[in-house]
Parts: structure tokens; C-alpha cells; sequence
């Protein structure tokens, strides 16, 4: 009785994790991705420039979950795609996320992903699903790792940080979608996704200080 309590609990808790990131404008989406790229720059796990001038697509995202064996995760970041040498405009995702196993905690999160190829950015847009469960996760390179030299390049890297406390194995993957309603709050109410990063809209206000720092 008391499990199936906790799994009531949770299915009701999981929808406001993904209903709180869509409150979040481009521009605030936008300030906490500089957070996150900076986060990452200054620590000791620091990306690589190669990782981020190769890239075709990168995704930034900021969530936060709370699980008692089941648990859920939501939040909310900016996709953008390489248009010639530089960067599209951003366009305003949000995920969601139900894992099941011995996990005990909250916890804030921090993911860039990084898709190396023209066909990982459609899958990455057409499907909406791309697993996170940590066993699955294909780690982007470290600056000093000797074991990422040569070799194929995979076709997305993923750089994790995490916040709080949370201990246990996860089963599952995160789900995420476009957010119709801040992407045309931005670039008005005809603005498609493909429109928006092929360059067509100039970008919101702030957009160049987040692509110079992924530059």
C-alpha cells in the first residue's frame, strides 16, 4: 500500500516538475545556460574547444528531481544548431523524467549535449526522447583523457553535472519538447523551429554573449 502511495505521489509531483519549466522566457533560459556553459568551463571537468567547434547541435539544460524510489526530474534550457561557423538563434526546450530504481534524494542538474552530426540533430528534434540513465550515457571526452584520442567520433557527447545529494541506480530516460509558446512569445506567433535555426529571426537580446562563450 505504501508503494503504491509513493507511485501516486510521484505521478502527481512529476507533471509540475515539467509545467515549472515552461514559465521560464528565452531570455532566462538563456542566462541559466551561460551559467551552466561557465560552470563547466571553470571546473575541472572543462570541455574541450575542439568538442564545441565540431558540434552541429547543442542542447543546455538545467533540471531539478526528487525521487523515493521513483522519481522525477524537470526542467528546462535552449537547443541551438550550427548555422556556417556559428551558432542559430535559440530555440526553448523543457523535459521531463520518471526514473525507477534504489534512489533516494533531490538533486539539481546540469547536461549539455553536444550532436556531432547533421542526422543526430534531426533525431535529437524529430524523436524527443534521448536516454540519460548514467550506465547508457555516452561521456563527452576530457581535455587530458588519452583514452578519447582517435578512433570514430560518436554521434553526441554528454556532459553531466550534478548538485545535492542522490545516491542509487537509475532506469530511464528523459523527455523533452519543444516549447511552442516561449519560442513564438520571442519570434512571433508564425515562427516554425526549422525557421528559427536556419537564421531566418535575428536572435533575442543576450543570445550573443551565450555564443560567444560556446565559441
Amino acid at each position: 500500500m505504501n508503494l503504491v502511495k509513493t507511485l501516486a505521489r510521484t505521478l502527481v509531483v512529476l507533471p509540475l516538475f515539467a509545467l515549472a519549466a515552461c514559465h521560464a522566457t528565452i531570455s532566462e533560459r538563456m542566462g541559466e545556460s551561460l551559467t551552466v556553459v561557465r560552470g563547466f568551463q571553470s571546473s575541472e571537468g572543462k570541455i574541450p574547444e575542439t568538442v564545441f567547434a565540431k558540434a552541429k547541435g547543442i542542447a543546455i539544460i538545467r533540471e531539478g528531481s526528487g525521487a523515493l524510489i521513483v522519481g522525477g526530474s524537470g526542467g528546462s534550457g535552449v537547443f541551438m544548431k550550427k548555422v556556417g561557423m556559428s551558432w542559430s538563434a535559440p530555440v526553448a526546450v523543457n523535459t521531463a523524467s520518471l526514473t525507477v530504481g534504489l534512489q533516494a534524494g533531490g538533486q539539481e542538474r546540469d547536461i549539455v549535449i553536444f550532436m556531432n552530426t547533421e542526422e543526430e540533430v534531426s533525431r535529437f528534434l524529430d524523436d524527443g526522447v534521448y536516454a540519460l540513465a548514467e550506465a547508457s550515457a555516452v561521456a563527452g571526452p576530457a581535455k587530458t583523457d588519452p583514452k578519447n584520442a582517435g578512433g570514430p567520433v560518436p554521434s553526441s557527447y554528454y556532459y553531466l553535472r550534478s548538485k545535492g545529494l542522490f545516491g542509487g541506480l537509475l532506469v530511464g530516460g528523459v523527455h523533452f519538447t519543444i516549447d511552442a509558446k516561449s519560442n513564438q512569445e520571442t519570434y512571433g506567433p508564425d515562427a516554425t523551429v526549422g525557421e528559427i535555426l536556419s537564421g531566418k529571426y535575428p536572435k533575442p537580446q543576450g543570445a550573443t554573449i551565450l555564443t560567444q562563450a560556446l565559441e
